[in-house]
């Protein structure tokens, strides 16, 4: 376990201790670029919409087969309703076009991405033939999930960076002394942040 260093704050409110070259540095240059490249991002991330790639097989499982069935609670009503609804939109734009082949593609929203992520895996199905579609659409959804993990850890490590630069540790540091902090005891001393 690594070694915790304890700051004791003075009158002043200024830290001493081992170590301690500054204490907090809100305007760091590199926290406020890290936090302008956030801000961006966050931006970006707000207006984006997910590809998901499918087939029509897929599309005509999750609009007949799986909305059907799905198992909701409470006011997850109001996601199961308002997802079929979008979607429905979504299919009935896409039954206008003509196809070439059983592939579709469309783009989804980040809430309706997610909500009908949180739907379909956790969804309870029966029988070889619904296991096959679930499993198709499992496969399609995974994708454009795994795009949006992506920018959500991206948006995660500029936070990050940000505040090491602020404390003027490095990210392996601060993810250390965070570490710590949320593994030690109630009362325990706090690790060094500088």
């Amino acid at each position: 376990m690594a070694e915790l260093k304890v700051v004791e704050p003075t009158q002043n409110g200024k830290a001493e201790g081992p170590d301690v070259a500054n204490t907090f540095n809100e305007y760091d240059p590199k926290a406020m670029e890290a936090e302008k490249a956030m801000i961006e991002m966050q931006d970006q991330l707000a207006k984006k919409k997910y590809r998901v790639k499918t087939t029509e097989t897929t599309l005509n499982y999750l609009m007949n087969d799986f909305f059907n069935n799905v198992a909701w609670s409470g006011y997850e009503c109001y996601a199961i309703s308002e997802t079929n609804k979008e979607l429905s939109k979504i299919v009935d734009k896409l039954n206008t076009k003509e196809h070439k082949n059983e592939k579709r593609s469309f783009t989804l929203k980040v809430e309706l991405l997610e909500a009908l992520f949180h739907f379909v895996k956790s969804h309870t199905g029966t029988g070889l033939e619904s296991a096959t579609g679930h499993r198709s659409l499992c496969e399609d959804l995974s994708v454009p999930m795994s795009d949006l993990n992506k920018d959500r850890t991206d948006l995660r490590n500029l936070a990050l960076e940000a505040e090491a630069a602020k404390h003027g540790i490095t990210v392996e540091e601060y993810k250390k002394a965070a570490d710590a902090m949320h593994s030690a005891p109630q009362g325990a001393p706090q690790p060094n942040l500088r």
